[in-house]
């Protein structure tokens, strides 16, 4: 049952989102801002790679441009997750098919269904998708590894399916794993995308023509994205919470250092906390109502920067 607390923070960001709405419909048109800004990605990908390949930017510039393009993309897959435009199974299903080419990493189907579990169990030990990008690791060598490489979350995965199952064990819910059709092959291009970057540097190292491109246009900028992501959104939750208390489960994490990231993941660790608290918002809304909210949220028991959890590996 949501607490005064959590009453409260809902309203304001409601009246905030429907005020912005107000002052620019156009911004509530969401499957027409989504497909805009979905093809605006792929379009950015497309453009920054003909233009290096033409030499008319350098490789670092068009790494960024398509580290922005796949940043992109992991937003619009998150939002689609939760179903907040594209109704139609058949565009939503193309949609998810291009971001998970484009992030090499794991389907959007089964992160759905590990990313909605997380909102039912944030910070609490059987939460998959948190822990399987660091939540509660100590800063060091693997938690690092982690955040440069998704294939380094296989090594926390025994301890995670001990906790989900010791949670079961003790009379809790779990989450749905319940595998997709035609989950082998799906399962094949998961295994094939988290070795990409061992596949890249092995062909750089032996000459090969496309190791180059690939580096450029997909390796490096998916390494970038994913460390953007994965350092803001471990930083900006707590772990060793009381449970369903959404004022524990996230901080606004808005220092400036962090902006170079922020940038590659639509402000993620400054805005995120709102997304737990309003789940039907899209992230372009989201980024958008954050100075009208903030004081709210903090006047509520968020917490603004608490750049000890680092040192406490996300407790709170």
């Amino acid at each position: 049952m949501a607490t005064p607390s959590t009453r409260q923070v809902l309203q304001a960001l409601r009246d905030a989102d429907a005020d912005l709405v107000r002052r620019q419909p156009w911004l509530g048109r969401d499957d027409a801002v989504a497909g805009a800004l979905w093809l605006g990605a792929l379009g950015l990908w497309a453009a920054a790679g003909l233009a290096w390949g033409s030499g008319w930017i350098p490789p670092a510039l068009a790494v960024l441009l398509v580290a922005f393009a796949l940043s992109t993309l992991h937003e619009l897959e998150h939002d689609l997750i939760h179903a907040l435009y594209f109704p139609r199974t058949a565009l939503r299903n193309l949609v998810f098919a291009t971001i998970w080419v484009g992030k090499a990493s794991l389907d959007p189907w089964s992160r759905g269904r590990i990313h909605r579990w997380h909102h039912a169990v944030s910070g609490q030990p059987e939460d998959i998708e948190e822990r399987l990008i660091g939540l509660g690791l100590p800063w060091g060598p693997l938690r690092v590894l982690v955040c440069l490489l998704p294939a380094a979350s296989v090594a926390l995965v025994p301890g995670i399916r001990r906790d989900v199952r010791r949670r079961r064990r003790e009379g809790g819910a779990g989450p749905d794993l319940r595998a997709p059709p035609a989950f082998a092959l799906v399962r094949l291009v998961n295994l094939l995308f988290l070795l990409l970057p061992l596949v890249a540097l092995a062909g750089l190292a032996a000459g090969v023509p496309w190791a180059v491109p690939l580096l450029v246009l997909w390796v490096l900028p998916n390494t970038l994205r994913h460390l953007a992501i994965v350092v803001m959104s471990s930083s900006s939750h707590y772990t060793g919470i009381e449970r369903g208390r959404l004022v524990l489960q996230n901080q606004v994490l808005d220092h400036p250092v962090f902006w170079p990231l922020q940038l590659l993941c639509w402000n993620f660790g400054a805005t995120h906390v709102v997304h737990h608290f309003l789940v039907q918002q899209p992230f372009w809304r989201r980024t958008l109502v954050m100075g009208a909210v903030r004081d709210v949220l903090l006047a509520h028991g968020v917490r603004r920067n608490d750049l000890g959890t680092f040192a406490r590996a996300n407790q709170r």
